[in-house]
């Protein structure tokens, strides 16, 4: 399901910030949570659910990773915690490294001429 913007600059506002996320998880691991996080909510505005989308992998992360602390939530944790967090966290980045990196280029392709 398309979603309809009757707001162009919101429609380039959400484009614009999903290459940025796209291209930094192309680049590197680092905030990783965060912008598959922020990938996915950007997803469901720009496409309404993102299953079945170039968003879909992102709503997948989401699911799995629902249970880990987010940056904003790091410094209330344990290291014992953390530490494990961490550890699932980088079993996940390696699972779908792939599936990752073809929606990122997916995303760059569709959205760089909105």
């Amino acid at each position: 399901m398309d979603r309809i913007f009757t707001n162009e600059s919101e429609l380039k506002r959400y484009a614009s910030k999903a290459i940025e996320l796209a291209g930094s998880l192309l680049e590197s691991d680092a905030d990783y949570l965060e912008n598959v996080l922020e990938l996915n909510s950007i997803g469901n505005r720009l496409v309404g659910e993102v299953w079945e989308t170039e968003f879909h992998v992102f709503g997948v992360i989401a699911s799995d990773t629902d249970h880990l602390p987010t940056k904003r939530v790091r410094p209330l944790c344990s290291a014992t915690m953390l530490e494990k967090s961490d550890d699932e966290l980088r079993e996940i980045i390696s699972s779908y490294r792939t599936e990752v990196s073809d929606a990122c280029r997916r995303i760059l392709s569709k959205y760089q001429n909105v």
